[in-house]
């Protein structure tokens, strides 16, 4: 059956709002977000595509101590040699020559990396020598830091193999934009070229060659990385209820991009690691206080390792040494056992290492099984089992832990450690320890014959072992430890602040597990029961501390010990002390005495509350003028 339609009429239903309404508002701010974003993202990347950055770095580059030297004494084929190889110089014979050699590696500028080497070599002659050329071999190690992998690019091209190697010797290039020097050979007469300067000089009866060499290190190496920012953006046709979802991807958008792009400038790797140094002089409680670190059982102890410095080069001064002892410093902190190369012999174990039977990590897995890191090392024994451990386990067993401390009393001032404390790799903090000047004499004379060559180091006598009788020693002890604590408490720079603490030895031994404690927060370490118990155990032994004791960490009455002198010491050295040291006593906080009964007043304390004192070390000229 058919139907009709009989009657229609349409509906038209109108829905009215007003313009000012949260919806029109959050329909603008979509809008804004659609386009505003991409815009300022593809100004701040410097447009939609781009082709090419550059990136300039200054490489790393190291003298690794390897020298090889052939010095030509005739026409006819005659010659004298030396190299850092042992088995070339046992093929040399009659024609092998010791020379005396100083090298230096400066970091001008103080960020971090070395900028010039300066070597100086002086070659023995016999008097009928005369040299016509010289051909000299150095070694070097050169390490860029950036990254051939950009692991923050989302792109498969930046993982290929290819890109990757490509990448790699474009960054490299060749080791002649390190050192750019040329050397003349000399025939009829010496001559000098650019940093090169050769001379015969005459020394009494025997003839040297001289060599001094500067090198320029600082040559920057430019990294090209070739970069592709493509940006594709699709007009969408939005509603309402998608709006929130478009807003959410252009945030995270804007996010990635901009962290993207950050993340084309290298950052300076950090390992986690916590460096401790501790700066002290000999005779001052520093082998106590090292003991206290290495017996922690997450820490790596070496003892002194500026021993090999000095016991290598003892012809020269202190101040001469301090860049070489920094260096091997720096290198020890990153576990690079390497740089003993310099000092040691090619075919050496562990016990070539000064001191290393006294670091509980060197008789602990991996270097040694012979203790657990939990349990406390005896040194005796140590040296008794672990003796034939190689050397290469010494920086196994370093890179293993989470602290490296160092103890060292060839440091006389602060400004020489700088570069390491701005090092980004490093994160170094100095404990810087002292002992009443009284006392440290006192302990000096039970070991004076082991102190000798140290003494002509700090005095700077050529080589010549002397005795401490005038106490110049003590006097350079004293002016650097004023020097230390001045720089770091006065004229501080930002980067040392937080990173020092000073301690003395005096308050360590009158509550030695509160002195520890507080040590061991600054040095982010936490205090175990089995520690405190041995800590107890060592400061309250019977013993008073002997001669053939002088270098042991054994267990002792540690209060008096550091009372001895007052009874030990005649009133008239204590005097000489006194005038010598005075400036820094009373800056540390140590009393004089003024008689001999005030000295044995055992009763009257010699340790003061530390307090701001203002003492500059005059001229000597200035003091000559004021004894007048």
């Amino acid at each position: 059956m058919a139907i009709y339609e009989v009657y229609s009429h349409p509906a038209l239903l109108r829905y009215k709002t007003s313009i000012c309404t949260k919806a029109t508002v959050f329909l603008l701010i979509v809008l804004v977000l659609t386009y505003i974003p991409p815009l300022l993202v593809s100004y701040r990347s410097q447009g939609f595509w781009l082709k090419l950055s550059t990136y300039e770095e200054q490489p790393s580059v190291r003298f690794q101590y390897q020298v090889l030297l052939i010095a030509a004494t005739s026409t006819s084929g005659d010659y004298v040699a030396w190299s850092t190889y042992q088995n070339f110089n046992n093929l040399q014979g009659t024609n092998l020559r010791i020379p005396s050699i100083s090298v230096r590696e400066e970091d001008q500028n103080q960020d971090g990396k070395f900028d010039q080497l300066s070597l100086s070599l002086g070659l023995p002659l016999q008097s009928t020598e005369q040299v016509y050329s010289v051909q000299l071999i150095l070694t070097f190690s050169y390490q860029l830091f950036v990254s051939v992998i950009n692991g923050s690019s989302p792109f498969a091209s930046a993982y290929d193999l290819t890109n990757i190697i490509r990448t790699y010797q474009e960054r490299n290039g060749t080791p002649r934009d390190i050192i750019t020097n040329n050397t003349d050979i000399f025939t009829e007469r010496l001559k000098t070229k650019q940093d090169l300067h050769c001379a015969l000089v005459t020394n009494q009866s025997q003839h040297y060659f001289d060599v001094d060499v500067n090198i320029t290190l600082s040559k920057h190496k430019k990294q090209v990385l070739p970069i592709l920012k493509t940006w594709s953006f699709a007009m969408w046709r939005l509603r309402i209820t998608n709006s929130a979802v478009f807003t959410l991807i252009s945030g995270l958008a804007l996010v990635f991009l901009y962290s993207w792009q950050s993340g084309v400038t290298p950052q300076a790797e950090q390992n986690g690691k916590v460096h401790i140094l501790i700066l002290s002089s000999w005779r001052s409680g520093s082998s106590f206080v090292g003991q206290v670190f290495s017996q922690h059982p997450d820490v790596f102890y070496l003892m002194e390792p500026a021993w090999h410095v000095w016991v290598s080069m003892y012809q020269n001064s202190a101040s001469t040494l301090r860049m070489a002892v920094r260096d091997l410093i720096r290198s020890v902190f990153q576990c690079d056992m390497y740089v003993f190369d310099a000092y040691m012999p090619e075919k050496r174990n562990m016990t070539h290492l000064f001191q290393w039977s006294v670091s509980r990590a060197l008789c602990s897995p991996p270097a040694c099984d012979l203790y657990k890191r939990e349990e406390i090392s005896n040194e005796r024994t140590c040296k008794k089992m672990c003796s034939k451990t190689p050397f290469d386990k010494v920086e196994e067993a370093c890179k293993s832990y989470s602290h490296v401390v160092l103890k060292e009393v060839r440091v006389f001032d602060l400004e020489s450690l700088y570069p390491l404390l701005k090092d980004p790799s490093l994160n170094l903090k100095i404990i810087h320890l002292i002992r009443d000047p009284r006392a440290v004499v006192k302990s000096r004379e039970q070991s004076m014959k082991a102190l000798m060559r140290d003494n002509g180091i700090v005095l700077n006598t050529k080589g010549v072992q002397v005795l401490d009788t005038h106490y110049q020693v003590i006097r350079e002890i004293c002016r650097s430890h004023i020097q230390i604590y001045e720089t770091a408490t006065q004229k501080a720079p930002s980067f040392l602040k937080g990173r020092y603490m000073m301690v003395r030895y005096d308050d360590l031994v009158l509550d030695p597990l509160a002195e520890i404690s507080a040590m061991y927060k600054f040095a982010e370490l936490i205090m175990t029961p089995k520690l405190k118990s041995w800590i107890y155990n060592i400061t309250h032994g019977e013993g008073r501390g002997s001669g053939q004791e002088a270098f042991l960490t054994t267990s002792r009455n540690a209060v008096n010990v550091s009372q001895a002198w007052r009874a030990a010491l005649p009133y008239e050295k204590v005097a000489k002390i006194q005038e010598v040291c005075k400036g820094a006593m009373n800056m540390l906080g140590y009393q004089l005495v003024e008689s001999d009964k005030e000295q044995k007043r055992l009763g009257q304390d010699m340790v003061l509350p530390r307090k701001q004192y203002q003492f500059t070390w005059l001229p000597s000229k200035t003091t000559d003028k004021l004894k007048d």
